[in-house]
């Protein structure tokens, strides 16, 4: 489970101190899956980089489980990352020089797997996502979605109990972005993960169980039961 208490994070820039997130509190449930939704630079990736210990709030506690990851030592906070954090990540991310099934290999790297058992537990994490017949294709040969499917067992492959995703369908369309978004959805009912994810596709939004929206550094949290009797209370108000 995810809490996070008075989180604020400060970055400076010429015009002096902005704050990204202010004061935020926040709680994640086990199991549960939170879609982010905000405008452009409202905090939403810095949320997720956040959550998943790749940064360090200015001020409040980050807590998974009870612990808070902004006071632990580098080291031990790498190792969190590694063993309990999933991160669906930019293409960047992969390198273009390895195989499908090597990227995916990688991640699994500073748990200590090597040989036999990388190379078995990676070729599982490509069945997952329907990836099994390119195990040995390189990322530039993967069409539609495929680099998608790719950086989601990269993040798999380590059998987190959490998993991040940073504008998983962003750049795709049509039956291609549902199968995506069909994947994320059976991948979190099925290992019983807890999911954060930031988008702006309006389908996610609307079919999320709970939403939180940032703007201007805030977050509010609504219940998809909640949201729709709003938008029910706004319809009949307009008639």
């Amino acid at each position: 489970m995810y809490e996070l208490r008075g989180v604020t994070k400060r970055y400076w820039c010429g015009a002096g101190p902005v704050d990204a997130l202010a004061g935020v509190d926040l709680v994640v449930g086990d199991g549960h899956r939170l879609v982010v939704q905000g405008p452009a630079g409202s905090g939403k990736s810095t949320l997720l980089r956040l959550l998943g210990g790749r940064g360090r709030p200015t001020s409040g506690s980050v807590e998974l489980d009870g612990t808070d990851l902004a006071a632990l030592p580098e080291a031990r906070l790498a190792a969190v990352r590694a063993e309990s954090i999933g991160y669906v990540c930019e293409d960047r991310d992969l390198s273009p020089a390895l195989s499908v099934l090597e990227n995916v290999g990688t991640a699994l790297a500073p748990l200590g797997f090597g040989g036999a058992a990388r190379r078995e537990r990676a070729a599982d994490a490509l069945e997952s996502v329907g990836l099994g017949a390119f195990a040995t294709r390189l990322p530039r040969e993967l069409r539609d979605g495929g680099m998608r499917r790719l950086a989601i067992a990269r993040a798999l492959v380590k059998r987190p109990k959490v998993l991040l995703a940073d504008e998983p369908t962003g750049d795709l369309e049509g039956a291609v972005r549902d199968e995506i978004m069909e994947l994320l959805e059976e991948v979190w009912k099925e290992r019983g993960l807890t999911f954060v994810m930031v988008t702006h596709d309006s389908a996610l939004v609307r079919d999320a169980p709970r939403l939180a929206v940032i703007r201007g550094g805030r977050v509010s949290v609504a219940e998809n039961a909640e949201r729709r009797e709003r938008i029910g209370s706004i319809r009949a108000n307009l008639r």
